[in-house]
């Protein structure tokens, strides 16, 4: 038999077979791909804000019954006409409609594109729809019942239009129950704003004419929300137009508005800040205005992955992406963008975005702007540490500074330390008396400091007075002045012993009792007794200003 009989046999009996698919299952599909229950807002909010629709109000409201989650969108725009005409239908009729807009080859809005707004609106228990495109044309009303629990039984919804008199333009469109299954606890005020602000058009990232005035209420609470991603609206990015790159050390923050250095196919800008005050400008994951986020003909949709577009040592700890908000603006990516808009598909034009992504990291991060940003903090450590050094020393030659004295009897006064101001420096006045062999006790052994972060301040060899039980690494406690035992979490069984500066006699919570040593006192805790021993008042001890020490000729 010829080598081509059998592949030419196979083609001469081959033929052409219809793709079996259903549509219902296709709308359920597409619509349980819905990520956030306010996606839905979200893409009604599109729609309202178009540029063909030529909003100049739009309102958004919440609230929540018996029924479910209820959200209200409204706008003042152009409105929308039905003609009931398959062949020419009218922008109600594509609302309406199962196809997918302009992804099927129908002429749509400026965000439109795969009809997303219509049908996450049959997620619910109803939908009501009024509009109007003003005179001659009619106002028609809608009603779609149970749209879900219909497309769930495989059956297209069966919307009822009324036709009344012309009234003025504009669009009201009400979801009742949405999602149908949600009867979770109603969203807050400021969850539905950060969201609005953040992941929709009215967190709209470019520069645009005619913006509209957006109106939210959430269960009663009304407010203008603003327009533009809040985080960028005040930044004047032109500062950064020489290098892409501008740095304010006053404010911590290095700003980004950069492009690809040579042509590309996908048009890409990357835009934003980072600092090293979040809470400055309120950057937090609840807010969702931290991160990398993608923005799609100038709306914020979600965030992706800092890590696999490119980011190395920002993304870590220089400064981490919790003190990030950068946006990543591109129109060549929406059609690899998922049905849901919160996430893009496993697509060339994906990979070419995260490589041009970044080549624009990279050039951040080795750029002189980014390494001083870098070296704020210890920069601003180094002015503190100065501050405070210049202050001691101003402090050091008050005049008003007091100094701890060590008088003994036929020596030249010592002067061992300013009055302390904290625990530190009761220490090392504990330190240098016993140095001096100058602490009133009949032993006295530093071993060791472990500070009171760990536990006991001090371990010392210990011995009172003569005839006293000599005490091997007894502990003891270091304070500047001495208010209260129990406020600091220890128990008296284990630290039994307490050296202070002082032992004011306001403020202080603890009840004392004295002993026939001036500098000791005693307090009773439970079956326990902590002694008290206060430097302030041991034989030698004197508190001289500095006018005293000149006029005893004492330096310092």
């Amino acid at each position: 038999m010829p080598k081509d009989t059998l592949g030419d046999l196979m083609k001469s009996k081959a033929k052409e077979v219809d793709i079996i698919f259903n549509e219902v299952a296709i709308l359920k599909n597409l619509i349980k791909e819905q990520v956030h229950p306010l996606d839905l807002v979200r893409e009604l909010l599109s729609n309202s804000g178009a540029k063909e629709v030529g909003a100049n109000r739009i309102e958004i409201s919440y609230t929540k019954d018996k029924e479910g989650h209820i959200f209200t969108i409204y706008d003042d725009g152009c409105g929308m006409d039905f003609t009931d005409n398959v062949k020419n239908p009218g922008r109600l009729d594509k609302f309406l409609g199962l196809g997918l807009s302009a992804i099927i080859g129908e002429k749509a809005d400026e965000f439109s594109w795969k009809g997303l707004g219509s049908k996450l609106s049959f997620h619910s228990r109803r939908v009501e729809i009024e509009t109007c495109k003003g005179e001659p044309s009619p106002s028609y009303f809608v009603r779609i019942n149970e749209p879900w629990e219909t497309i769930e039984s495989n059956n297209v919804p069966r919307p009822k239009v009324a036709e009344y008199p012309s009234e003025e333009h504009g669009t009201r469109i009400r979801v009742v129950g949405h999602p149908p299954h949600r009867h979770d606890q109603p969203f807050t005020f400021s969850k539905i704003r950060a969201y609005l602000q953040h992941r929709t058009f009215a967190g709209y990232t470019r520069k645009r004419e005619n913006v509209p005035q957006i109106i939210l209420s959430v269960l009663g609470q009304t407010e203008d929300i603003g327009f533009g991603f809040p985080e960028l609206r005040d930044i004047n990015f032109d500062i950064c137009s020489a290098t892409g790159l501008d740095l304010n050390e006053d404010s911590k923050t290095l700003y980004i508005y950069m492009a690809p250095k040579s042509h590309k196919s996908m048009r890409v800008l990357v835009k934003g800040f980072i600092t090293w005050e979040a809470k400055k400008y309120g950057l937090s994951e609840e807010n969702l205005n931290n991160g990398l986020i993608l923005s799609v003909k100038g709306i914020p949709y979600f965030k992706v992955d800092l890590e696999k577009y490119g980011a190395t040592s920002i993304r870590t700890a220089r400064p981490g992406e919790r003190n990030i908000c950068l946006v990543i603006e591109c129109e060549d990516i929406q059609e690899d963008m998922n049905i849901s808009r919160s996430a893009l598909v496993d697509a060339p034009s994906t990979e070419e975005l995260q490589n041009i992504v970044r080549e624009i990291f990279l050039r951040i991060e080795s750029s002189q702007e980014y390494l001083a940003f870098r070296s704020l903090p210890e920069k601003q450590k180094r002015y503190k540490q100065s501050d405070i050094l210049l202050e001691e020393k101003r402090s050091i030659d008050n005049k008003e500074q007091n100094w701890v004295v060590y008088e003994k009897p036929g020596e030249v006064p010592l002067v061992l330390l300013r009055e302390p101001k904290n625990e530190q420096e009761v220490n090392a006045l504990i330190w240098k008396l016993e140095a001096l062999s100058a602490l009133p006790f009949e032993r006295f052994r530093t071993l060791a400091y472990i500070g009171a972060a760990k536990g006991p301040d001090i371990l010392a060899n210990f011995q009172e007075e003569k005839g006293s039980e000599p005490q091997l690494a007894t502990v003891i406690e270091i304070e500047n002045n001495f208010y209260n035992y129990t406020s600091h979490g220890h128990a008296p069984g284990q630290y039994p012993k307490v050296i202070c500066w002082d032992i004011p006699g306001k403020g202080r919570k603890a009840k004392i009792n004295k002993t026939h040593k001036p500098y000791k006192y005693t307090i009773n805790c439970e079956s326990y007794q902590v002694h008290v021993f206060v430097l302030k008042y041991m034989e030698g001890i004197k508190v001289m200003s500095r006018e005293e020490l000149d006029e005893k000729n004492i330096s310092l």
